[in-house]
């Protein structure tokens, strides 16, 4: 029997899982099928009601998320955390269950890029990632977050969250002149609002590590910004978030599989312009 297993999402023509699972799974032997298919959020629980005994699950991209919690009851610790999943899978009792990936995909790429230990932490935006980048951040014991988004409302969800982790949570809503704190930024916001961030950040300052999660074009809007402050002041390292993308579907592969994925074959199967600033 062939499996099969798909990421969804909209738009969805860009996504690079395909390029990933597709390389895991070739590379484990696995004959599983692993497609991208677009679905809107009027169509999620259509997907949902078409999961088969032959189905591994799904990953979910944008704008899925958080609507897919009212889909399926089985919910991790993490996913109730951060009110945010990007896996349906089976569970050991082979009932579908939901799962938050990203979070792991955050840590891994600051661990391996030997960033931390890190004390105090920014995140752009406010939207699911950034509650996937809280909870990250407080799995690197991670003590004061400073968060910079216009979405004021928004704030209510992360503030409420940061509580449950216990991190010291400062909203901020972008203005002119925003001065960055801590010791690493997590930029959340997507390629098309990244010029107007960088209009509102103080020229004069040394600017953290960079990680951000817009990846494609690379190197992104914000990436070259931190490249070309070198030239005046101190930026830290940027990191792509291709690496998350990478760490995040190494822990659906396992999910999904039961095996250990297999992080180097994943990697090289993965566009090198977009791993590189």
């Amino acid at each position: 029997m062939t499996w099969e297993a798909a990421v969804l999402g909209s738009p969805i023509s860009h996504s690079l899982s395909p390029v990933l699972h597709r390389a895991a799974y070739t590379s484990l032997g696995l004959d599983i099928e692993y497609t991208a298919i677009e679905t809107p959020t009027e169509m999620l629980a259509q997907r949902i009601s078409q999961l088969s005994e032959n189905s591994l699950g799904y990953s979910l991209t944008m704008p899925l998320k958080r609507e897919v919690l009212a889909l399926i009851d089985n919910q991790s610790q993490l996913v109730t955390q951060t009110g945010c999943a990007n896996t349906v899978y089976r569970n050991v009792e082979q009932d579908w269950a939901l799962e938050n990936t990203d979070v792991f995909g955050i840590v891994q790429t600051i661990l391996q890029a030997g960033l931390a230990p890190i004390k105090s932490a920014s995140i752009l935006g406010s939207g699911a990632t950034a509650s996937s980048a809280l909870s990250a951040l407080a799995e690197l014991e991670v003590d004061t977050v400073t968060c910079y988004a216009r979405n004021e409302a928004a704030f209510a969800l992360l503030l409420a969250q940061s509580d449950v982790l216990g991190i010291d949570f400062h909203p901020v809503t972008f203005a002119n002149d925003v001065v960055l704190a801590g010791d690493i930024v997590i930029s959340t916001v997507p390629s098309s609002a990244q010029r107007q961030i960088i209009s509102n950040l103080a020229a004069d300052q040394n600017y953290p590590a960079l990680l951000d999660i817009a990846y494609n074009p690379w190197p992104s809007d914000l990436a070259s910004h931190w490249a070309s402050h070198r030239a005046q002041f101190h930026s830290g390292p940027v990191l792509s978030g291709i690496e998350m993308l990478l760490w995040q579907a190494c822990a659906q592969v396992e999910l999904f599989t039961g095996e250990k994925a297999p992080v180097e074959a994943m990697r090289a199967a993965l566009p090198k312009e977009l791993s590189t600033a």
